[in-house]
């Protein structure tokens, strides 16, 4: 039992089970099966399949109730099963098909968010969609210092939750009318499919889509709260952010601070991937940026007239050789190799050599 619990512990705030934790989770469903005060538990995890959601609540089944579990597997029945045992076992399978097309549904407890305040390492929203932590700005806040794409995603964020709610109930729903149905004796009215759609999209929308645009937000804003640094900051940001918004940058800065904290423990790298960028974003360093681009342009230009074959060697291509590789020479060795001026003047050795044969 204790060992059980021991393995249960770490998963209480995770996303996913690993396969330990999901064996003992089982093991734990099989230990409370009997016991009365958790036939619902024990019903709902295997119907659902939604173990993640439930940790906390097996830990407390296994800390504060007795369980009945019996270390000798009863001795298996030899021969023939009885028309009862064969009925049992065919609804056992049918459960478990059906079972798998519902995951990731529900449950009917609430999470204990005293334990975990920052749901997907990020944001935690109110039923609305909007609020998050109560020390950080909420999300219409902060749409303004994000880029428009992510502006577009934050915007979606009450849709997706909403739709998120929606097909999980509607999954459920299905589940639970299909089961009434195979308790009269009925066909299942909808297909394991048609369930697995809705579930799975209402997992997808919980399990990826939110938390990367919630993990997205985390960064841009963590960005915003590194430029906003008086000392290694941006100072054209700065600018902006004053020029723009009633409220002093340092002070947005310290609302920020939360975020670039979890972007940080998610990226250890995450400040000098910033401070990269900061740098490379400067005024002085985009100038010489773009004056290194026009400079290699414009010997990439040069080398392009050297280098075609199109061109009879006239006296003309000969003297606008020689004028090329003169330029190369003195304004572009920063990126022309020696070498590369040797291969340029054989080709004009070469032409000088065709047009004294032609007699040009």
């Amino acid at each position: 039992m204790e060992k059980l619990i021991q393995t249960l512990i770490p998963a209480v705030s995770a996303r996913m089970l690993t396969e330990e934790q999901r064996q003992a989770f089982e093991e734990g469903l099989s230990l409370l099966e009997n016991n009365p005060r958790a036939k619902s538990f024990v019903s709902d995890s295997r119907r659902f399949r939604d173990y993640h959601r439930r940790v906390r609540q097996m830990i407390t089944y296994l800390q504060t109730m007795e369980t009945k579990a019996t270390d000798t597997p009863q001795k298996r029945k030899v021969g023939r099963p009885t028309k009862e045992a064969q009925k049992a076992y065919n609804e056992e399978q049918k459960q478990k098909a059906l079972d798998e097309a519902k995951k990731s549904l529900f449950p009917e407890i609430k999470p204990d968010v005293t334990l975990q305040p920052l749901t997907y390492n990020g944001i935690v929203a109110d039923p609305n969609g909007e609020s998050i932590a109560a020390t950080m700005p909420n999300l219409k806040q902060i749409r303004h210092f994000l880029s428009a794409e992510l502006q577009e995603q934050v915007n979606s964020v009450r849709d997706l939750r909403n739709e998120m709610a929606s097909k999980a109930e509607q999954a459920k729903t299905m589940a639970e009318a299909n089961e009434k149905a195979v308790e009269k004796g009925q066909h299942a009215i909808y297909t394991e499919k048609e369930i697995a759609e809705l579930a799975t999209r209402a997992t997808e929308i919980e399990s990826k889509i939110l938390p990367d645009i919630y993990m997205a937000v985390d960064r841009e804003m963590g960005e915003a709260y590194l430029r906003l640094s008086q000392k290694t900051g941006d100072p054209e940001y700065i600018a902006y952010i004053s020029k723009t918004f009633s409220i002093a940058p340092q002070d947005l800065r310290t609302q920020f601070k939360p975020f670039y904290e979890k972007a940080l423990a998610r990226d250890p790298r995450f400040a000098d991937t910033v401070a990269a960028k900061i740098a490379a974003d400067r005024p002085e360093v985009k100038a010489e940026r773009d004056r290194q681009a026009k400079h290699k342009a414009e010997a990439d230009a040069l080398i392009k007239y050297i280098m075609r074959k199109d061109k009879a060697n006239t006296k003309t291509r000969v003297n606008g050789l020689k004028e090329r590789i003169d330029r190369l020479r003195h304004d572009f060795s920063d990126i022309v190799s020696e070498d590369e001026m040797t291969g340029y003047e054989a080709i004009l050795t070469k032409a000088i050599e065709e047009l004294g044969d032609t007699g040009e």
